[in-house]
């Protein structure tokens, strides 16, 4: 009876990765989607129907950005004058349920051509924060991203 025990609690272990993995991937299901949008529709529209009823923004700004109006708003503000933004998903963790959950990943801000047909490329790192809906879909609930730290001249 000792090794049955033993063995069942060993199998149990070993399932649980497993049953981890579909959690997961719908996170990146969920972030990778939300990028194709706003390449496809634009970051104003994919950030409005990404955002959660309760999401925020960090940016480090003084204010959080809260709720979808407002951070509809700050999106409009950023991208009136054109620029890019594209980001993927390095990796998600989920709660057991499925329920709740985090990617984080890079992203890549192209701005618009200045004056002199120039652009400006910014990258940086970002977590979200993501909460199942009612109807089965994931909504960003917080968004946080940071720009790359400046690199040091080189002698």
């Amino acid at each position: 009876m000792r090794r049955f025990a033993y063995a069942f609690a060993v199998s149990a272990m070993l399932a649980v990765p497993a049953l981890a993995g579909p959690n997961e991937d719908a996170l990146i299901a969920a972030d990778k989607a939300f990028n194709d949008m706003a390449q496809k529709d634009g970051v104003v529209a994919a950030f409005a129907a990404y955002a959660a009823p309760d999401a925020r923004m960090f940016r480090g700004e003084e204010a959080i950005v809260s709720g979808p109006a407002e951070i509809q708003a700050l999106m409009e503000e950023q991208y009136s004058h054109g620029g890019s933004l594209t980001w993927t998903p390095t990796e998600a963790v989920s709660s057991a349920d499925g329920t709740l959950g985090f990617t984080h990943g890079r992203w890549t801000y192209v701005s618009p051509k200045n004056g002199a047909g120039e652009t400006v490329t910014q990258l940086g790192s970002y977590v979200s924060i993501w909460a199942k809906q009612p109807d089965g879909s994931y909504k960003f609930s917080v968004d946080i991203g940071n720009p790359d730290r400046p690199t040091e001249p080189q002698d």
